[in-house]
C-alpha cells in the first residue's frame, strides 16, 4: 500500500546502551520504516545525539516519506530521567549526566520531542498493541542486559513524585545479595539480569558444575548471547539450566510482591532473555508468583510473555510521538 503525501506519522525511538532503533509508525500502530545503528555512547552524548538524528533520517527514508509528514518524536531511554525538562539524569548504560536529549533532538530535527523512561515505553508498547491491550492495570517487567519494568494504574503510567516509578528491577530482594549496577546490593537486576545469568553459570563452572555453553567459542570472556542460553537451557546444560532457573524464581518473588502490591490484571513478563526462551522462562514465573502471593491478588490475573518482542519500546515510544503532537498542537492554539 502506498504512502499518502498528506498522511501524517510518528516515530518512536528505543535509545539503548547498545543499539538505537527507529520507526516511522502509523495512526493503526502499523510500522511503515525502520533502522538500527551501534549507539557508541562512550563516544559522548553529542555525538550520539547525531547518530540518534541519523537513525531516524534513515527510518524516515526507509518509510519512502519525508520528514515533513513527521508530527512528533518519543524516545524511551535509560533512566533516570527529568520527564519536564526531557533531560537523562544519570545512566550508567550510557554514562551521561543531565543531557537534554529532548532539547538537542528538538533543535536538530524540528518536531516536537517526549521522552520516557525504557521500562514504561516497553509495557506502554504491549498496553497500546501487544500482550496487555484492552487492560487497564498492568504491570511489565522486561529481563535483558539489565531488568527494566514500568507500571500502569487505570490505563496511565505511573511516574510518581519525582516522575521516576516504575523502576522495578531495583526492588532490593537481599541486601546481602550481589552487586548491582546500581551500586546497591540484592536487587532482583542483580539475581535475574541476562548478566547476572552468566555470572552464575561462570561461578558454576568454577565449582565443578558441567557447562558446554563456552565450547567452541574463541574468547571464553565474551558475552553469552540469550538465543545461546536458550539453546544450551533446552540442552539440559546443567550450569545454564540451573541459573536460568534461578532468574526466573527471583521474578516471580518479584511478581508475587507486586501482585500484593498494584494487583494488576496482567502482568507482562518480556525482553531478551524471555523473548528466547519463552514460555519455559514464564512458566516459572509463574508458578513462583502464585505460590508466594495472597489468593485475591492473583484471581483472574494473567501472567504472560511479551507479544511484540523487540518492537515493544519503539511501539510505546511512538504513543510519546503522537502525545508530543498533540501536546504541540494544545500550545499553538491556546
Amino acid at each position: 500500500m502506498g504512502k499518502k503525501k498528506n498522511a501524517k506519522y510518528v516515530i518512536g525511538v528505543d535509545l539503548g546502551g547498545t543499539k538505537i532503533y527507529a520507526a516511522v509508525i502509523d495512526r493503526n500502530d502499523k510500522m511503515r520504516g525502520s533502522a538500527r545503528k551501534k549507539t557508541k555512547a562512550e563516544n559522548g552524548f553529542e555525538s550520539t545525539v547525531k547518530r540518534v538524528v541519523s537513525c531516524i533520517e534513515n527510518a524516515v527514508e526507509d518509510a519512502g516519506i519525508t520528514l515533513d509528514q513527521i508530527v512528533g518524536i518519543g524516545v524511551g531511554s535509560p533512566g533516570p530521567l527529568d520527564l519536564k525538562e526531557g533531560k537523562i539524569i544519570e545512566t550508567p548504560n550510557l554514562k551521561w549526566k543531565d543531557a537534554p536529549l529532548k532539547a538537542r533532538l528538538e533543535s536538530a530535527l524540528g518536531k516536537p520531542v517526549k521522552i520516557d523512561n525504557d521500562g514504561n515505553v516497553g509495557i506502554l508498547g504491549e498496553y497500546a498493541c501487544g500482550a496487555a491491550m484492552g487492560a487497564k492495570h498492568v504491570i511489565g517487567l522486561f529481563v535483558g542486559t539489565g531488568v527494566g519494568g514500568g507500571v500502569i494504574v487505570n490505563g496511565e503510567v505511573l511516574h510518581g513524585f519525582n516522575e521516576n516509578a516504575g523502576e522495578l528491577g531495583h526492588i532490593i530482594l537481599d541486601p546481602n545479595g550481589p552487586k548491582c549496577g546500581c551500586g546497591n546490593n540484592g536487587c532482583l537486576e542483580a539475581f535475574s539480569s541476562r548478566l547476572s545469568i552468566e555470572r552464575e553459570i561462570r561461578t558454576a563452572k568454577e565449582n565443578g558444575i558441567k557447562t558446554a555453553v563456552f565450547d567452541g567459542v574463541a574468547d571464553k570472556n565474551e558475552l553469552i548471547r540469550s538465543k545461546r542460553l536458550a539453546e544450551f537451557f533446552h540442552a539440559d546444560d546443567p550450569a545454564v539450566k540451573m541459573a536460568i532457573e534461578k532468574s526466573a524464581t527471583y521474578i516471580g518473588f518479584a511478581v508475587a510482591s507486586l501482585l500484593n502490591i498494584f494487583n494488576p490484571q496482567i502482568v507482562v513478563i518480556g525482553g531478551g532473555v524471555v523473548e528466547a526462551l519463552g514460555e519455559s522462562y514464564v512458566s516459572i514465573v509463574r508458578n513462583v508468583a502464585e505460590a508466594n502471593v495472597f489468593a485475591i491478588a492473583k484471581r483472574n490475573v494473567r501472567i504472560v510473555p511479551a507479544q511484540l518482542k523487540d518492537d515493544s519500546a519503539v511501539l510505546g515510544a511512538a504513543v510519546l510521538g503522537w502525545q508530543a503532537a498533540q501536546e504541540k498542537k494544545k500550545k499553538n492554539d491556546a
